[in-house]
Formats: C-alpha cells, structure tokens, sequence
C-alpha cells in the first residue's frame, strides 16, 4: 500500500487478530509495518500478549483515521 506514514493512525487487521484494530505506526518494512494498538474490540490476551505492538500485512491496512 502506498502513502502509509509513521505517526498516523489506521484501521487495520494484524497478523494473529481475529477483527480490525486502530493503530499507530510505528515502523515501516519491505511488506508490512509495525503499529501501536490504541483500539480495539475483541483480541484483548492476543494484542496485551504482544505488549500492543503487531505486524500488520500492507494489504490488510484499510483506512486512515482521525479518532482519538
């Protein structure tokens, strides 16, 4: 995906989460980013498990948000 910027937020799906999650990035590789989690609904054990940092496919980061 293109136009993906540190700092920002975006509605995504990382890897091992079974719904969307809101998060910051942190990190940009070659496919994927490292974001910040500071939202979700369900996959409480799996994203505190990873200390809210996960690794998000490019092709599974859907939109920019604005929320806080």
């Amino acid at each position: 995906m293109e136009n993906i910027t540190i700092g920002e937020k975006y509605v995504c799906q990382p890897v091992g989460a079974s719904k969307p999650v809101i998060g910051v990035v942190e990190k940009l590789y070659v496919n994927t980013a490292l974001i910040v989690v500071s939202s979700y609904e369900e996959d409480q054990a799996q994203v505190e498990a990873c200390n809210r940092r996960m690794i998000v496919s490019f092709n599974k980061i859907c939109t920019q948000t604005n929320v806080a």
